[in-house]
């Protein structure tokens, strides 16, 4: 039976879709962001690298769209290299169950680094080192109905933290959505970074408020 050719993004074309091939990006955090992102990345034939030292928990299934319900308990690396085989089989995955710290940053090897861990200590480690590393950073947060991704692909301000700084989870709650959505706009900066596109810039949206800007810094 004849396969049906892949319908082509114009902006990328098959030149973009060569390009993007065997390309790495490593994320820290495997959350709602994170593992919506992998899934685009997953599809897009990109090879990533995983870190994260948590388990599914089942009260955070409503914004874990990769995993499923057998997965709860069980470790987010080893599960989603799991699933996400399911949807390549060809793909690339390297799983690392590990805190990360300034002894283990080196696991984040990739051509890009994505920061989906929605923690602000951890943010901060992981720019200093993608900033000493000279490697583009997509960082994302989320909170309530709203998320900030951050796409740098220069030397921060002392400030720039302070941007994408946002109320915890465990005090707002998080509308299930908005992981994902947050998600699929690291995985869309993250691919626009891969094909070439310059610049650094915040974009910060309200699933819940339907708002949406974005900021250069």
């Amino acid at each position: 039976m004849k396969t049906e050719e892949r319908a082509r993004f114009a902006r990328i074309g098959e030149k973009g879709e060569k390009a993007l091939a065997g390309r790495t990006v490593a994320i820290a955090g495997l959350g709602g962001m994170g593992t919506a992102a992998c899934v685009v990345f997953a599809r897009e034939n990109i090879d990533l690298r995983l870190v994260d030292r948590g388990r599914v928990e089942d009260a955070d299934m409503h914004r874990l769209s990769l995993f499923c319900d057998e997965d709860v308990a069980k470790f987010k690396v080893k599960q989603a290299k799991l699933r996400l085989a399911a949807l390549n089989p060809a793909l690339q995955v390297k799983s690392f169950h590990e805190e990360l710290s300034a002894s283990t940053l080196f696991l984040l090897q990739g051509d890009v680094i994505v920061d989906t861990s929605n923690n602000p200590d951890i943010n901060r480690i992981i720019l200093d080192y993608a900033t000493g590393k000279k490697l583009p950073l997509v960082l994302a947060r989320c909170s309530g109905s709203a998320y900030k991704v951050l796409v740098l692909q220069k030397k921060p301000g002392a400030k720039l933290l302070a941007q994408v700084a946002m109320a915890s989870i465990g005090k707002e709650g998080i509308f299930g959505p908005v992981a994902t959505i947050a998600g699929s706009v690291v995985a869309g900066e993250t691919l626009k970074v891969l094909l070439g596109e310059k610049g650094s810039y915040l974009v910060e949206g309200d699933v819940w408020a339907h708002k949406a800007k974005v900021t250069k810094v």
